[in-house]
């Protein structure tokens, strides 16, 4: 009679302990579930403010790198190298421009990673493309702002390339497919061999482009935004 009603106490007890301890596991569900909606809301925060500063980035660019309106009269092409201080200086000069022409100029970027800042001015630009591919020609050229932002420049790279990767919005397994893939790689590639077909040594190497008459003008290095509209008025007046 006694052992009975110590075994009954005993269940009672271990009722009541695996009823906390259901509660306790429930309320560390809620705590995690909380905090993990808390940093889903700040990585969107970040990344709404990362877009926001690049609302000429069009999606309907035939596949292009264009800031600006695809159908503007003049462009700006650019190669340029990620790892390149001086690409980095010149970076805001078209952007401003593009703002600025109430949609009479755009930008078209080119790469052109230079072998002395490799490999990681190359893996950059690959990653770029692999950022296209799943954020579109927007996310491309957030993410490239935020490399030359956050890169140490000269060689030296982005010191976390996946936070910024994840920043941005783009899946990190999802781009080091790409990455692997090659297919990205030929992208940048060809631009490297456009620049050398063109004879294009050094970054930021630059050309204004009247789209109307076909005359084109090189601005070599990080030119001021007085330069590039000098460059822009002259076409314009000829046309």
């Amino acid at each position: 009679m006694q052992v009975t009603s110590i075994n009954n106490e005993l269940a009672q007890l271990r009722d009541v302990v695996d009823a906390n301890a259901v509660k306790k596991n429930e309320l560390g569900s809620m705590i995690k579930a909380t905090i993990q909606s808390m940093a889903d809301e700040r990585e969107a925060e970040i990344q709404a403010a990362l877009y926001q500063d690049w609302p000429l980035a069009k999606d309907d660019t035939g596949g292009r790198r264009i800031y600006g309106n695809v159908d503007a009269r003049f462009t700006i092409v650019e190669y340029s190298d990620l790892e390149c201080p001086y690409c980095k200086k010149f970076h805001e000069t078209p952007k401003k421009v593009v703002e600025a022409s109430n949609g009479n100029v755009n930008w078209q970027y080119k790469h052109l990673p230079l072998d002395f800042h490799n490999p990681a001015a190359k893996q950059q630009a690959v990653a770029a493309e692999c950022v296209r591919e799943q954020k579109g020609n927007k996310g491309f050229w957030v993410f490239v702002d935020e490399v030359f932002k956050r890169s140490g420049s000269n060689g030296q790279g982005v010191s976390d390339l996946p936070k910024l990767i994840n920043e941005v919005g783009a899946d990190i397994d999802q781009l080091q497919t790409c990455m692997r893939g090659g297919r990205a790689t030929q992208i940048v590639e060809r631009d490297v061999q456009r620049a050398n077909d063109l004879n294009i040594r050094s970054t930021p190497s630059s050309f204004v482009v009247d789209n109307t008459t076909g005359i084109s003008v090189p601005l070599s290095g990080a030119q001021p935004y007085e330069a590039v509209v000098a460059i822009i008025r002259r076409l314009a007046a000829k046309g």
